[in-house]
């Protein structure tokens, strides 16, 4: 099964799909699939619209940040995601397909 992957501009990971705006990240969100999302650098203004597109997506969403999380700190789009992996960087990406792609 394909998982896709979306990060940030500047973030390495081969065949990711790349966001700059918040355009970006919904229209990667569109589809039907597990998907991998990396919240770094996400404004404040677009967790609840990101949590929504996530909440409405047919497949599994997890979500990465790159630093660690106190895992209290509410998120919309933690909350709406199956899980959230956090700490890790890229590694955390690599997890992440791992435990969708099976």
């Amino acid at each position: 099964m394909s998982v896709t992957v979306i990060v940030p501009e500047g973030m390495a990971v081969a065949g990711a799909t790349v966001y700059r705006t918040l355009a970006d990240v919904l229209a990667a969100l569109r589809g039907d699939g597990p998907a991998v999302l990396c919240s770094d650098g996400f404004d404040d203004g677009w967790l609840e619209p990101v949590a929504a597109e996530v909440r409405v997506r047919a497949g599994p969403v997890i979500e990465v940040r790159s630093q660690r999380w106190d895992g209290v700190t509410p998120s919309p789009v933690s909350a709406a995601c199956r899980g959230v992996i956090s700490g890790f960087g890229v590694r955390g990406v690599d997890a992440a397909v791992s435990v969708l792609a099976d």
